[in-house]
């Protein structure tokens, strides 16, 4: 039977390990298939190993021409529109996720990590930033986390649904999405740039929480109606199945919901301000959503009145995950002669929506990119009277 030794020595090797470790348990991320290293994933995902907190990872776009033709014989020349570059740009902060390894400590070797406690602890540490980093990305998504000094989370642009869920709200918000208009608040904007799936099909995500796909799914009128008409028969019809689907160009997916607990303020908080459980969507309670109690806060109560789901209309773009020195794992002993140890996780990260802004040439009239949320529509519906 084949033993691993890993080194504690040697920072490199230390590093490698815990990075296997973080790739082992990758495929429990939600995010992980929406994520990609370029502008057309959903999440943005950027790395400058040698970035430490406090060093800065640029993200940087180009804008399409707008100008006018010349007719005839008129002057070309020194009419030329300038290119347009827009860009964004986050900082890097360090983060360490805890676990206490109890009585049993070895600072030296690992010998057989299937049995060691490192290993156990390299396991659920692995297992935690995942669900931490997934949460990250759904509160910066949602418009709840503040990361960057300056920077407000809010949503730019927000559709409010009333208590009105069902097939002609999905159609209403497809042709929201493509006219880049009939916002609640926010104004006209661009249309959301569609991502690429693998098979080449552009489309846009539509994130819904429990509580929204059930308010959808029980429209008999419209939803059960016409994918009891339409949709295959037999066992693999999506009302037995129990999925979504997708209407047009828009995907509809169930995302987990939130449990675990938050100390941030109403106004926002930062990523060391949760303990997650289960990451997902949150709720809030309340007409306002900039001064409700958000689930996972203090006072939020799930069989209260007046709850809200957020809902999130994404597409290419729509957030950006800077990460800067490689996770490390690290462990430390106890003072009274190591009879106790505890281990950390410790990485370098930050995350926000995408908010452009314009470095060179003029701003677009009517199809605005720039000073607001890129790819990122918030959708609140009320779930509870």
């Amino acid at each position: 039977m084949a033993t691993a030794v890993v080194p504690f020595g040697s920072e490199l090797k230390r590093k490698a390990w815990m990075r296997e470790g973080l790739v082992q348990s990758s495929h429990k991320s939600f995010w992980s298939a929406m994520t990609g290293n370029t502008m057309e994933s959903v999440v943005f995902q950027a790395k400058n190993e040698s970035a430490s907190e406090g060093h800065t990872v640029v993200f940087d776009f180009d804008g399409n021409l707008s100008g006018g033709a010349r007719k005839g014989k008129e002057t070309a020349f020194g009419t030329g529109e300038q290119k347009r570059k827009f860009s964004d740009k986050l900082t890097v902060d360090r983060y360490r996720l805890v676990v206490d390894n109890g009585d049993e400590f070895d600072g030296v070797d690992i010998g057989s990590i299937d049995l060691t406690t490192h290993a156990d602890s390299r396991s659920k540490l692995s297992d935690l930033f995942m669900r931490w980093k997934d949460q990250a990305l759904f509160d910066v998504a949602q418009g709840l986390c503040v990361t960057q000094t300056g920077i407000t989370q809010t949503p730019s642009h927000r559709i409010d649904l009333g208590t009105t869920f069902n097939w002609n709200t999905l159609t209403d918000l497809e042709r929201q999405i493509k006219t880049g208009r009939g916002f609640t608040s926010g104004g006209v904007r661009a249309p959301l740039k569609p991502y690429r799936t693998s098979g080449g099909e552009d489309v846009w995500l539509f994130l819904v929480d429990t509580d929204m796909a059930s308010m959808l799914k029980k429209d008999t009128a419209g939803y059960q109606n016409i994918l009891r008409s339409a949709d295959v028969r037999g066992d693999n019809n999506r009302l037995i199945k129990g999925v979504i689907g997708k209407i047009g160009q828009l995907y509809i997916v169930e995302a987990p919901v939130f449990f675990g607990a938050t100390a941030g303020a109403t106004s926002g908080w930062s990523f060391n301000q949760f303990n997650v459980e289960i990451s997902g969507l949150r709720q809030y309670q309340g007409a306002n959503p900039a001064t409700a109690i958000w689930s996972g806060q203090e006072g939020f109560d799930y069989a209260g009145t007046n709850i809200h789901s957020r809902g999130l209309l994404l597409g290419a773009g729509a957030i950006q995950l800077g990460f800067g020195k490689q996770p490390d794992y690290k462990f430390q002993a106890s003072e009274d002669f190591g009879i106790k140890s505890e281990s950390a996780v410790e990485f370098w990260m930050e995350a926000q929506k995408t908010k452009l802004k314009l470095e060179s040439g003029s701003q677009y009239n009517m199809a605005k990119i720039s000073e607001m949320d890129f790819g990122v529509i918030a959708v609140d519906l009320q779930v509870s009277a």
